[in-house]
């Protein structure tokens, strides 16, 4: 019994290979759903931002934009901003630099 293959020899385990840092945050974000997530990040010019979002929020979404070159950046609209302001809420982040996601009562910290 035990872990072996076909010809009774043992097999080794599957190990799946780690998720880059853009892939976790992008399906922690996915898995969240319709909830809240809040995320922690390091801006360009080196300055700790931290932003809330709900990732299926669609809202002033016309087809204006720019397509992304970087797989790793992600929009979202900061609900803050959007709720103070109105409109002029977008944001984006840089996924490779994230500190802190949560959502859900989970947490994932790089």
């Amino acid at each position: 019994m035990g872990n072996h293959g076909f010809n009774g020899a043992r097999a080794s385990p599957f190990i799946f290979p780690p998720m880059d840092k853009t892939a976790s945050v992008k399906a922690f974000i996915r898995d969240a759903g319709a909830a809240i997530v809040s995320v922690q990040f390091v801006k360009a010019d080196s300055t700790l931002r931290k932003l809330q979002f709900n990732p299926l929020d669609s809202c002033e979404i016309k087809g204006t934009g720019y397509a992304l070159k970087k797989p790793g950046i992600v929009r979202c609209r900061d609900f803050t901003i959007a709720r103070n302001k109105g409109q002029g809420a977008w944001r984006s982040f840089d996924c490779e630099r994230v500190v802190s996601i949560k959502s859900n009562g989970k947490e994932l910290v790089f």
